[in-house]
C-alpha cells in the first residue's frame, strides 16, 4: 500500500512539474473516489450480487461443518465401543473432514476475492471516465482522491457534484 501511494505521489508530482512548464495555471480538482463509488447504482448491484454468492458459500460450508460435527458427536458417543481398526478409521475420516472444510473455506474466500475484484473492475473503471469527463470539461489539469491530500496551498475544484451528475446521465442511457 505505501509503494502504491509512494508511486502515485510520484506520478503527480511528475504530472504536476510538466503541467506548471506547459500552461500559466494549473487546476486541481479533488473527489473522494471510494464514497461516489460505493453511492453509485451499479456497486449497489455488484455488491448484492456478491452478498447472495457469499451466502451460497456459507450454506454450504454450515452443511459441511454439520457433516463433521455429526461424525465427531457419533465418534465420541460410539467410539468406547470400537474395535481399535474401526477406531482408526473413523478417525481418518473424521481427519479427512477437516481437512475438506479447510479447502473449502481456502476456495471459496479465494473465489469470493476474485468475483469481486472482477465484478468491481468495471464500476470503477465507469467511476474513473466519469472524473476524466467532468475533469476535462472544467479544465482540471490533476484530480487527487480527496482521502489523500494532507494539505493544499493552490484552491482546489470539488469534482464530486459533476461525477455524480454525468453517472446519472450515463445510468439513465
Amino acid at each position: 500500500m505505501n509503494t502504491k501511494l509512494l508511486f502515485c505521489t510520484i506520478i503527480a508530482l511528475t504530472t504536476l512539474g510538466s503541467a506548471i512548464c506547459a500552461q500559466d495555471t494549473l487546476r486541481i480538482g479533488y473527489i473522494d473516489f471510494e464514497q461516489t463509488l460505493t453511492e453509485m447504482d451499479a456497486y449497489a448491484d455488484v455488491q448484492t450480487q456478491l452478498a447472495q454468492l457469499a451466502k451460497n458459500y456459507d450454506d454450504e460450508y454450515a452443511r459441511m461443518e454439520t457433516e463433521y460435527n455429526n461424525k465427531v458427536k457419533e465418534y465420541i458417543v460410539n467410539g468406547k465401543n470400537l474395535s481399535e481398526p474401526i477406531k482408526l478409521a473413523r478417525q481418518a475420516e473424521i481427519t479427512e473432514y477437516e481437512e475438506r472444510l479447510a479447502l473449502y473455506h481456502k476456495r471459496y474466500t479465494d473465489d469470493l476475492a476474485k468475483q469481486r475484484r472482477e465484478r468491481e473492475q468495471p464500476v470503477r473503471e465507469q467511476l474513473r471516465a466519469a472524473i476524466r469527463q467532468a475533469a476535462d470539461a472544467q479544465h482540471i489539469t490533476l484530480v487527487l482522491d480527496s482521502s489523500t491530500p494532507l494539505y493544499t496551498a493552490a484552491p482546489c475544484i470539488d469534482l464530486t457534484d459533476a461525477v455524480k451528475e454525468l453517472l446519472k446521465t450515463t445510468q439513465k442511457r
